[in-house]
């Protein structure tokens, strides 16, 4: 699942994702681009079917569905242009779940049917939802939607499991004790997870008024020059604490504001009074990627003094790790570097094959 995952990022790349796709999976279908620059891809083998979610792209709109992160009631319905979404992700109706992600679904949900309905037709029952980082969050969110909200639209015969790669959390408390319940304990539902990556660790509560002021508004600015990049650096995911709670709201409404200015008019569900995520079971931890040390400072090497009051370990490496430089934060979130990870820990054959080692 995570070598499907990496199609967009071989497409974006290569213009081809030939090299990456697992033997024997066929893609049969890509879906345009909806709302805030999702799709999702349709592939089989035999009797499988496969549903891969696209994840965040370097668009404003789609970080911006990320930040969109307040808690919505769990059934309710949203309204786009003149079209509603009626939805349900759970029984709880103390349940709240990403109002963001919800959104990327509601633009999604009638292709998303007719596809289901597509492999139905072929024959294909057992079908699989996956995708990383926002992508994993929409698969997620979509196995809920499946249960809860297609009764008599979709076939009963159909069997979904979930397979995520470092996605973002979904939902509060209440929301996750009913999808581990039903999806979970039955181990129907999977998250692999890169221990060094603070995506899955997201929406946290955050209380630093001044990160606040110096990115969040920026990035609601339509001035401000857009840097995916430095927003992973910055953290710029990360939410308030509880007691900010009516800031949270209101940044909310800007960021529903800059949606409608791209998309168009969009009506909402009142969020709720919390910020209370939580992360789904079922998490399988992955290891770091293996990324090279370099010196901060490449002369040291030939420095004798330093090297004298720095001692090596049997490996090589300086034991005292601050002369090195720190790994980027983004490098741990790529999807490539989740796939290398995979089969570092599962497949460690083809990983000696594998070239590069890491993105």
């Amino acid at each position: 699942m995570i070598a499907l995952c990496n199609s967009y990022s071989y497409l974006e790349l290569y213009n081809d994702d030939r090299a990456i796709i697992p033997k024997g999976y066929s893609k049969i279908y890509s879906s345009p681009v909806k709302g805030m620059d999702n799709k999702f891809q349709v592939y089989t083998k035999g009797s499988i079917g496969v549903i891969n979610f696209r994840g965040s792209t370097a668009k404003k709109s789609s970080w911006m569905e990320n930040l969109h992160s307040a808690l919505i009631p769990v059934d309710d319905t949203i309204k786009i242009q003149e079209k509603i979404f009626f939805y349900k992700f759970g029984e709880d109706t103390a349940s709240g779940v990403h109002c963001g992600f919800a959104l990327g679904l509601a633009y999604l949900h009638e292709e998303l049917i007719e596809q289901i309905n597509a492999l139905n037709k072929n024959g294909i029952k057992n079908i699989i939802l996956t995708g990383h980082s926002q992508g994993g969050a929409i698969a997620l969110l979509t196995r809920a939607y499946l249960e809860y909200s297609t009764n008599g639209i979709l076939s009963k015969e159909n069997k979904y499991k979930v397979y995520t790669f470092g996605q973002p959390m979904i939902g509060n408390i209440e929301f996750v004790r009913e999808y581990n319940t039903k999806f979970c304990s039955n181990e129907m539902s999977f998250s692999m997870i890169n221990s060094a990556d603070v995506v899955p660790k997201m929406p946290l509560s955050y209380n630093d008024s001044t990160f606040l002021r110096d990115n969040l508004i920026d990035l609601l600015s339509k001035e401000k020059e857009f840097d995916r990049n430095q927003m992973l650096k910055d953290g710029l995911m990360i939410l308030f604490e509880k007691k900010l709670n009516a800031m949270a709201e209101k940044f909310g409404q800007s960021v529903n504001k800059q949606i409608e200015r791209e998309l168009g008019n969009i009506e909402l569900p009142n969020p709720k009074n919390e910020i209370n995520y939580s992360q789904i079971c079922n998490i399988i931890m992955l290891p770091p990627p293996d990324y090279p040390l370099e010196l901060k400072d490449s002369s040291l090497l030939n420095d004798s003094t330093f090297l004298a009051t720095h001692p090596k370990d049997q490996n090589g490496i300086f034991q005292d790790k601050s002369v090195y430089k720190k790994t980027p934060m983004s490098l741990n979130h790529k999807p490539y570097n989740y796939y290398t990870s995979v089969l570092k820990v599962y497949f460690p054959k083809e990983y000696e094959k594998v070239d590069p080692k890491l993105f």
